[in-house]
C-alpha cells in the first residue's frame, strides 16, 4: 500500500466506513446529508453538529450515531467517539463501523485493558487492509504503552510485512526495537554482569560514545574470560585501524583480524578488513587473495567489491576488477562509490560513453541527501 499520510488515508477510510442514512424523517434525512458531506470534506464540527441535531430529533438513528462516532474519532475526540459506538451497538450489534471503531476509541483514549479483545480480532481479520493497519499500530502502541514490549513484537512484525514502507510502523518498530534492545542489555548487566558478554556489550557502548581505548581494553577483558568469544578480535582491529595514531597500528590490527578468524574463520567481515588494510598500504596482491575470500562467503558484499576493484586497478588488471564491480551495480545502484569506481574504470579502459553514463550517475546521487559515512571516512 502507498503510503498517502496519516490525515489523508483516515479521510479516506472514513467516508468509505460513514453510513447510509436509514429511512426518516426529512428532516432528520436534511442534517444527516449535511453532516455526511461535512464528514467527507474534512469539516468535523460541522458534521458534529449536524449529526447531532438528527439524533434529537430521532434518538433511534443507530446509523447516525456511528457517523457522529466516526467524527468525534477523526477530531481526536475520542471518549465521545467511543460513546457514540457503545450507544449505536446497543441499539445495533450488527454494526461493524462501530465495532471497529469502538476500539480504536478505547486505545486512543488511553482505555487500552477494554480495547485489546477489539483490536486483535480486528486486526486479525479486518478485510480492509487501511483498517488492519490502524487496528495493528494501535494494538502494538498499547502493549508498549503497558510495557509488554513482547507482546507488541510479533504485531510489529506483521506490520512491517504488511506494510514495509510506511513510516507510521517504521517509527513504531524502531521505537519498539529500541526498548527491547535496552531492557535486554540491562537484563545482561544485571543477570551476568563480570561475563564475557558484559564486557563486550560495555566495548559497543564505549566505541558509541567515541571512547575507543576503553572499548579496546573492554574487548580485551572479555577475551581474558573467554579467549574463544567472537567479534572481539574483529572490535579491536576495527577500532585500531580507524583511530589509531601510530602509523604502524595496522599490522596490529592485522595480528587481531587473524585470531579472529581463528575463532570464527567465516568471518567475510574480518576477511574484508584484513584486505582494506593491504590495500591501504601497498601491498594490492594480498589485498585480493583476502577480497576473494570475503567474496565467496559473502557474494552480496558491496564494500568487498569496491575493494577488490580498487585493488585490481592498483596492479593494472583493469579488465579484471571490472568483472568483480559490475554486479554491484546491481545490489547497490544508489552507492555513489560504485558509480565513480565504474567510471574510473570504464575511462581507464577506453569507453568513454560508459564513463560518462556512470559520472552522470554517480553525480545525480551526490546531489541527494548525504549517506552515512563509510566506516574509514573515505570518500569516493
Amino acid at each position: 500500500m502507498k503510503y498517502r499520510g496519516a490525515a489523508g488515508a483516515l479521510m479516506v477510510l472514513l467516508t468509505a466506513l460513514a453510513g447510509r442514512p436509514e429511512p426518516s424523517a426529512p428532516s432528520v434525512q436534511a442534517e444527516v446529508q449535511a453532516g455526511l458531506s461535512a464528514l467527507q470534506r474534512g469539516d468535523f464540527a460541522a458534521a458534529e453538529r449536524h449529526l447531532s441535531a438528527a439524533l434529537q430529533l430521532d434518538p433511534t438513528q443507530a446509523k447516525v450515531r456511528a457517523n457522529l462516532g466516526l467524527a468525534y474519532y477523526a477530531d481526536h475526540q475520542y471518549r465521545r467517539a467511543a460513546q457514540e459506538f457503545e450507544q449505536a451497538l446497543r441499539r445495533d450489534p450488527s454494526l461493524q463501523t462501530a465495532k471497529s471503531f469502538l476500539p480504536l476509541s478505547q486505545a486512543a483514549a488511553g482505555d487500552c485493558r477494554q480495547a485489546t479483545a477489539g483490536l486483535e480480532r480486528g486486526f486479525a481479520s479486518d478485510p480492509d487492509v487501511k483498517l488492519r493497519r490502524v487496528f495493528g499500530l494501535s494494538l502494538a502502541r498499547c502493549w508498549m504503552e503497558g510495557g509488554n514490549e513482547t507482546r507488541a513484537e510479533p504485531v510489529a512484525q506483521k506490520l512491517l510485512a504488511a506494510y514495509p514502507d510506511d513510516p507510521d510502523v517504521l517509527y513504531l518498530a524502531g521505537q519498539l526495537y529500541g526498548r527491547l534492545s535496552s531492557e535486554i542489555n540491562l537484563r545482561l548487566m544485571k543477570v551476568a554482569p563480570n561475563s564475557p558478554r558484559a564486557y563486550q556489550l560495555m566495548a559497543a557502548v564505549a566505541a558509541t560514545d567515541g571512547n575507543w581505548r576503553g572499548a579496546i581494553d573492554a574487548d580485551r577483558h572479555a577475551l581474558q574470560l573467554d579467549p574463544t568469544l567472537p567479534g572481539a578480535h574483529l572490535q579491536i582491529a576495527v577500532l585500531t585501524l580507524m583511530h589509531s595514531p601510530d602509523p604502524n597500528a595496522w599490522r596490529e590490527a592485522l595480528a587481531e583480524l587473524q585470531e579472529e578468524l581463528k575463532v570464527n574463520p567465516g568471518s567475510a567481515q574480518a576477511h574484508y578488513e584484513i584486505g582494506e588494510a593491504y590495500r591501504k598500504h601497498g601491498q594490492p596482491d594480498a589485498a585480493v587473495a583476502a577480497f576473494r575470500r570475503a567474496l565467496e562467503l559473502d557474494p552480496n558484499a558491496v564494500p568487498a567489491r569496491v575493494g577488490m576493484a580498487k585493488a585490481l586497478r592498483q596492479l593494472g588488471r583493469q579488465q579484471e576488477a571490472l568483472r568483480a564491480l559490475e554486479p554491484a551495480r546491481v545490489s547497490a545502484p544508489d552507492d555513489a562509490d560504485v558509480h565513480f569506481l565504474l567510471a574510473q574504470l570504464y575511462r581507464d579502459l577506453g569507453r568513454a560513453a560508459d564513463a560518462q553514463k556512470e559520472t552522470a550517475a554517480f553525480e545525480r546521487l551526490q546531489k541527494s541527501p548525504p549517506a552515512l559515512p563509510t566506516r574509514d571516512g573515505s570518500q569516493p
